[in-house]
């Protein structure tokens, strides 16, 4: 009786899960522009950076108002202040998991020849299921890829993800969970590589979860506001990059 009971009670457990994953993914959401980001920043007599992205939506960004709004653009206004010519290229399709990467991006990330690459991956590993060992695997060939090229590799790792409004107890739970073991994955890619992570966990999770100004209207990507916040934790990572003369 007590082992039928145990059974039924999974199998509830199980189904309102698989409900929650269905209303995250499933539920209708307005329609919102994205932006490809691409751009040249500053003088074009200083000497020369290029700077290659790629990734999934957190680059082209729907819920922002233009591409300035978004995180690797503000990036890229504050690398041209340091008296630098900066022409940004986003390879970046919303969407993207790390296999989509690979097949999709990385050639010709590659083949633009970057001083510093971004590569923003892992948020759609989390949610749909990818296992951990498959998405170790496929990030190490991207950031080992990367580094081959010589271009300094900075890693986005993955923020706290039951932040996000659209996902409810205890998918959002599940979610939390599940983000901190892959960005452990960036973190430990990295070790091997020599490439950086941006300490996305650093920036108060406490205002993700209370703040919705920091969200678009979708409830799941991030706004204007959010992208702020984004590029300056990304600014931190970075400075620190260009201050020990690495770029």
């Amino acid at each position: 009786m007590a082992r039928r009971l145990l059974k039924r009670v999974g199998v509830m457990t199980l189904t309102v899960f698989v409900a929650e994953v269905l209303y995250a993914i499933l539920r209708p959401s307005p329609d919102m522009e994205s932006f490809d980001p691409s751009a040249e920043f500053g003088d074009p007599t200083l000497p020369t950076l290029r700077v290659a992205v790629v990734g999934d939506s957190s680059v082209h960004a729907p819920g922002v108002f233009g591409p300035g709004d978004i995180w690797i653009s503000r990036v890229c206004i504050r690398l041209a202040a340091r008296g630098r010519h900066v022409v940004m290229k986003s390879f970046a399709v919303g969407g993207s998991k790390a296999r989509d990467v690979i097949i999709g991006q990385l050639d010709d990330a590659i083949a633009f020849d970057p001083d510093i690459a971004f590569v923003s991956v892992g948020a759609n590993d989390t949610l749909r299921g990818v296992s951990r060992g498959r998405f170790a695997a496929e990030l190490d060939e991207i950031i080992g890829r990367m580094v081959e090229t010589g271009a300094v590799v900075v890693q986005s790792g993955v923020g706290v993800m039951g932040t996000i409004p659209r996902l409810y107890p205890p998918l959002s739970t599940t979610m939390t969970l599940r983000s901190a073991r892959f960005d452990m994955i960036h973190r430990e890619v990295a070790a091997r590589h020599g490439t950086h992570v941006i300490d996305q966990r650093s920036d108060e999770p406490a205002m993700w979860y209370r703040d919705r100004s920091l969200w678009a209207a979708d409830h799941f990507h991030v706004s204007r506001a959010g992208h702020a916040r984004w590029a300056e934790t990304t600014w931190r990572t970075l400075e620190k990059i260009l201050d020990d003369g690495k770029v």
